[in-house]
């Protein structure tokens, strides 16, 4: 279906996914000519437009984006028209600002410290990012298998990112451009600081397929969330002297054997490991929410209380409650940020199974960061909120009679 926005045509569907294809294919050629490679079909994904690609034998990931925006917004028309994303789009690739060129440096210096192991890069070209495909299984596919591991996985994700949270790090992108387009706290500020924000919220889920008063209903709970957390904003460090991965999610770190491959950086200044913390056991979190089975939703929500609770004792304990105040406003915003973004999309967009089930769980997550979202605002501090969390889990979940 095309969209209109105050009857000027924007971007459609079909044609956008068949220029990013057609930049793809061009990419490949140029980049190894007479080589043959064939595109496979496109892979789930709100940010930028991902297929396989068959190279001689060997299976890469090649990966396209829109003027630094997610498909969901170019889609929606937040970039304008058809037009205007084309005549935009051309400048913006050969610029050194692009998005994927910054992955792939980042690619090339996790590469050279050694630690976390990071996907192959293979080339990059005409604004297309080739990376070698990753063997094992997602840490979320394991997070699915076992839940009962939940702490110990996490915990091995996080291990590895010692080294990036440490001086070693930091001291990257003191040389380097850090992607802060995946940051949580500037995503959150791009969807919901400005006029616009009230009509975004408001036409929330309006072209998926959950019933209208389910809808109203997560509005609601979702508009009430983010006035809070925007008063919140101040719990975040504005202090600079650390680097995170950025992108931190259980789908982008696989396993194989013991040893973890990452996927996917979005390295970023910070004043310490709060994103990547909030963010891994956020997106843990939605996939506890999300199972099929109430015992292994239990398990993950026991499974990623306590690593938070660890991360708070890490630190010295007149630094603790407002370390993990921040990973939880952190986490709060993060989860908005990802359930707006699905809510937006069509009901005909390629959403990956686990959102597909977001976005069917809209109303129980939303009532949960609505919640929690009061106890942040409210007296509730310390490790006292991690038992309210488990408690707002436990409190919302469906009745298994």
């Amino acid at each position: 279906m095309t969209l209109t926005t105050s009857g000027a045509t924007v971007v459609s569907a079909p044609v956008l996914y068949e220029a990013s294809r057609r930049a793809i294919t061009l990419a490949a050629e140029d980049l190894w000519p007479g080589r043959g490679a064939i595109l496979g079909p496109q892979c789930p994904s709100v940010t930028s437009y991902v297929c396989q690609v068959r190279l001689s034998g060997q299976e890469l990931y090649a990966k396209y984006g829109w003027l630094s925006a997610s498909l969901v917004s170019v889609l929606r028309g937040a970039r304008g028209t058809w037009a205007d994303v084309q005549e935009a789009q051309d400048p913006y690739v050969k610029s050194a600002d692009l998005l994927t060129r910054r992955e792939y440096q980042h690619l090339e210096f996790l590469q050279e410290l050694g630690r976390p192991r990071v996907g192959e890069p293979v080339g990059l070209n005409g604004g297309v990012l080739f990376t070698r495909a990753v063997a094992g299984t997602t840490v979320a596919e394991e997070l699915a298998a076992r839940p009962w591991d939940t702490e110990v996985l996490l915990d091995s994700v996080l291990l590895c990112l010692g080294e990036l949270h440490c001086e070693a790090g930091a001291g990257y992108l003191r040389q380097a451009w850090p992607i802060a387009e995946r940051s949580i706290l500037d995503v959150f500020a791009r969807k919901f600081r400005g006029p616009a924000a009230a009509r975004y919220i408001a036409d929330l889920g309006r072209d998926s397929l959950i019933l209208e008063d389910e809808r109203a209903a997560v509005v609601d709970l979702l508009g009430n969330a983010v006035r809070r957390l925007l008063r919140l904003t101040g719990a975040v460090r504005p202090r600079q002297r650390a680097a995170v991965f950025g992108d931190l999610k259980p789908e982008h770190v696989y396993l194989s054997g013991h040893r973890l491959t990452f996927i996917d950086p979005a390295l970023q200044w910070a004043a310490g490991p709060e994103p990547d913390v909030a963010k891994l056991v956020g997106r843990t979190l939605l996939l506890g929410l999300c199972h099929h089975e109430l015992r292994a939703e239990r398990q993950i929500t026991e499974g990623v209380v306590a690593v938070l609770s660890r991360h708070a004792q890490s630190h010295r304990p007149c630094d603790r409650a407002e370390r993990l105040r921040e990973v939880m406003v952190l986490w709060l915003m993060d989860t908005v940020n990802i359930l707006s973004t699905c809510l937006s999309a069509s009901a005909d967009f390629p959403l990956t199974s686990s959102q597909q089930v977001l976005v069917s769980q809209a109303r129980r997550i939303a009532a949960v960061v609505e919640r929690v979202s009061g106890l942040l605002v409210g007296s509730a501090s310390g490790l006292s909120l991690l038992d309210a969390v488990f408690h707002e889990v436990e409190h919302t979940a469906p009745d298994p009679r």
